[in-house]
């Protein structure tokens, strides 16, 4: 058994492909180096091109390995930041420098290097072995071994994942999928069906729901006294919810669904403290969902809206948080937005 392996990859972001790699390769070696390469114009260009919702950061991409392969105890995680470096297939002169930076500095001998790219065996071999004090870093007998080299296991790329993360659910690991996952929020006044909407999209979606925390409390806390409700008890339900919502990403199937969002508690604070709690106002400007849906219930054939949607439509407006608008009239209407709402879904994660 080789000391010490490496293996390069974008990970951009990290599949099963690259998992079962890295797990056969770590069987050579003592030690496994999965060195993370990024390039801040190169991956901000990827990103425009792909049809992913948001872009992972550099840290995201890491952790993504690192939670992957945090019970492999001889798998370790190293970045490389190319930037500066012409994009692949040129700058191997450059990049090889870069290369043996890193490893001088994390004090790494490399025995072997892993690959599935044929084309690279050559380069690595003239460029590695070239290098002023090549020995310092690189075996001089280094070994080039190529693994799955037609992915037959796992006949997916980076990119397929990247132009649709959804249709592709099945490749992309566990803790990347929390990264994927959208939050949909159902949001309204009381009685406008909201609860009844969210629960039924879970089980259509088959996947995870956060109940509206604020009704619990009410009922566990305060024995349903919502005139006893003060701004502390807002702040107690502000992180209980969100602690909930992370949860609830965690065990996801592509997205989940959420009764009730911090503009949404926001607003049931402002009608009763006569004030924003800034708790939920913090979260507000730290928490992100994907779909806003916003169920207006019609109050009088004049169409005004109630004190609650007046306040709500204007935070989300001054918090730049767009929302799709559904309307509820009576019980009708709950099988209208529902499936007006699976057709908005479905637009959004591109099914037809």
């Amino acid at each position: 058994m080789q000391k010490n392996g490496i293996i390069f990859g974008k990970f951009y972001p990290l599949h099963t492909g690259h998992v079962n790699f890295i797990q056969i390769a770590s069987g050579y070696v003592e030690n496994l180096y999965v060195v993370v390469c990024t390039d801040d114009d190169r991956d901000k260009k990827l990103y425009e091109e792909s049809k992913m919702k948001k872009m992972p950061t550099v840290k995201d991409r890491i952790r993504f390995v690192e939670k992957t392969f945090k019970h492999q105890k001889n798998i370790k995680i190293i970045h490389l930041a190319e930037d500066g470096i012409p994009f692949y297939p040129n700058g191997w002169k450059l990049w090889s420098e870069r290369v043996q930076e890193a490893l001088l500095k994390n004090k790494i001998k490399v025995d072997v290097i892993f690959t599935n790219e044929t084309q690279d065996v050559e380069n690595y071999k003239n460029n590695f072995l070239t290098l002023p004090n090549f020995e310092k870093t690189f075996n001089k007998n280094l070994k080039i071994q190529l693994i799955d080299i037609n992915r037959n296991n796992f006949h997916i790329s980076a990119t397929e994942i990247r132009k649709n993360p959804y249709k592709n659910w099945f490749f992309i690991p566990k803790y990347v999928r929390e990264f994927f996952v959208l939050k949909v929020a159902i949001i309204g006044s009381e009685h406008s069906g909201k609860t009844n909407l969210a629960h039924k999209l879970s089980n259509y979606y088959n996947t995870t729901y956060v109940k509206e925390y604020r009704k619990e409390y009410i009922k566990e806390e305060l024995q349903n006294h919502i005139e006893n409700m003060q701004y502390s008890d807002y702040s107690n339900i502000a992180y209980e919810h969100n602690r909930r919502i992370l949860e609830s990403v965690k065990n996801a199937d592509k997205l989940t669904f959420i009764d009730t969002e911090f503009s949404s508690l926001q607003t049931f604070s402002i009608i009763q403290n006569y004030q924003k709690n800034l708790v939920i106002e913090d979260l507000i400007k730290h928490s992100s969902f994907d779909i806003l849906i916003y169920i207006e219930k019609e109050i009088n054939s004049k169409n005004e809206k109630s004190e609650f949607d007046n306040i709500l439509q204007h935070l989300l407006k001054k918090n730049n948080q767009k929302f799709i608008k559904l309307f509820y009239k009576n019980n009708k209407s709950l099988t209208e937005n529902y499936i007006k709402s699976i057709e908005i879904i479905n637009k959004y994660l591109e099914i037809n």
